[in-house]
């Protein structure tokens, strides 16, 4: 599960699937093999929304699921910096 803020929400989100091939230079059966690629989908689990005196209150599904739509790229960036981070403490 990991937490991405988005000015006053903060979300739950779950990556459902990632799938991270690294480049193999010198392999001509595809691009993709050659320079390799990176998927990802995820789930806004849940969300809150702060209000000025920092109370968070339930986003509800609805706002949820209009913010995934809505920042699904920033999400999707935001999450690959988190696993990338993860990586990195684990090495």
């Amino acid at each position: 599960m990991y937490e991405v803020r988005l000015d006053e929400f903060v979300l739950q989100c779950e990556v459902t699937y990632l799938e991270d091939v690294p480049p193999t230079p010198g392999i001509d059966t595809s691009d993709w093999d050659a320079y390799g690629y990176r998927e990802m989908e995820f789930q806004v689990i849940s969300g809150q929304i702060c209000d000025e005196e920092g109370v968070a209150i339930d986003a509800g599904r609805n706002a949820c699921a209009a913010l995934a739509e809505k920042y699904a790229e920033f999400i999707e960036q935001e999450l690959w910096r988190q696993i990338e981070k993860e990586r990195q403490d684990v090495a």
